[in-house]
């Protein structure tokens, strides 16, 4: 199992028994997950996050803030247990001839802001509790980006569920080396490295 989910499901256990101490939830990774492609019961929850890339080919690292994350949840009738299903939507170098897509890389506090909002749809969509209208908790975005998404190296567009699918916009804006992030090799936590500008100067984007 990657390392990187193991925080997932960690972070998400803590999250769901702080509110449903007495219920059992699990969380797993499910690669063929599609959005609004939901089975009987189910219900879905997707959100664009930022995140950090890296190519396994040239080592180039690049960010993005529209990095599709979907879930879909279920609780089972009756009972005081239910299951998430999970899935992360990749990139791909734009540099590099044929390059494989490439899994993001998240800081924990980010993927405790998903989790969060997550949690929120399983009280609302599940349980009929909390709020009738919940805002969304924003991922924090590490440095400023701008310019267009690259959509022809994004997994979610390409598979036309991408936000900006069509539209063009998001983003993939090169990473300095000497920002680049100490990253887990397979599912994608990271230890952000502080910008010694402290995140006010751009940082070069490849368009």
């Amino acid at each position: 199992m990657a390392e990187g989910l193991e925080v997932w499901k960690q972070v998400f256990q803590e999250l769901i028994q702080e509110v449903k101490p007495w219920h059992r939830w699990t969380l797993t990774q499910d690669k063929g997950l599609l959005p609004n492609t939901l089975q009987p019961g189910w219900s879905q929850y997707q959100q664009w996050a930022f995140a950090r890339f890296q190519c396994s080919l040239c080592s180039r690292s690049w960010a993005s803030s529209q990095v599709k994350v979907l879930f879909h949840m279920h609780k089972s009738k009756g009972e005081p247990k239910g299951n998430v299903k999970m899935r992360v939507f990749a990139q791909r170098c734009q540099k590099c001839y044929q390059s494989p897509f490439e899994v993001p890389e998240f800081t924990k506090e980010n993927i405790s802001r998903i989790l969060n909002n997550l949690v929120f749809r399983i009280l609302k969509k599940c349980y009929r509790e909390g709020f009738k209208s919940m805002e969304e908790i924003p991922t924090i975005k590490e440095i400023s980006l701008e310019g267009p998404h690259d959509s022809n190296n994004c997994e979610a567009c390409l598979q036309g569920f991408c936000a900006q699918s069509g539209v063009g916009p998001a983003t993939q804006a090169a990473v300095s080396p000497a920002l680049a992030p100490i990253s887990s090799p397979t599912f994608g936590t990271i230890i952000p490295m502080p910008s010694p500008t402290h995140g006010k100067e751009l940082l070069p984007f490849e368009g």
